[in-house]
């Protein structure tokens, strides 16, 4: 027999698409000044990657929430896309990734872009 699904009401919806965006910006935030331990993927990747789910939580908290009913989180800024070959030069294992990454005839740059103010502290 099969498990029952728990309907999840609109409230929690919204309520989990709030806790995502501030969870994934944080993230982002991580990847940026620390990197990740990916082996394969440069950190610029990976923080794109949070970036566009960031975007997707605040499309659907667009279709879930009424028009003038947004949540704070939802105007938090969007991170800005980032070269896909940056590598957090702060991360724990940067020089054997950017060898890893080199060594696949792919280039890394360690160069932040201007600072990136996201203002999630603001909202706690």
């Amino acid at each position: 027999m099969a498990k029952k699904e728990k309907k999840i009401t609109l409230e929690q919806q919204i309520k989990q698409l709030r806790e995502n965006i501030v969870q994934d910006l944080k993230h982002w935030q991580y990847l940026r000044e620390y990197g990740c331990q990916d082996p394969f993927w440069a950190d610029g990747v990976n923080m794109n990657l949070t970036r566009n789910h960031i975007i997707y939580y605040k499309m659907r908290l667009r279709e879930l929430c009424e028009a003038g009913s947004l949540p704070e989180e939802y105007y938090l800024p969007t991170p800005p896309e980032v070269d896909n070959n940056y590598l957090a030069p702060n991360g724990k294992c940067y020089d054997v990734r950017k060898h890893r990454i080199t060594q696949h005839g792919d280039t890394v740059t360690a160069r932040k872009q201007a600072d990136v103010d996201l203002k999630i502290s603001e909202l706690f």
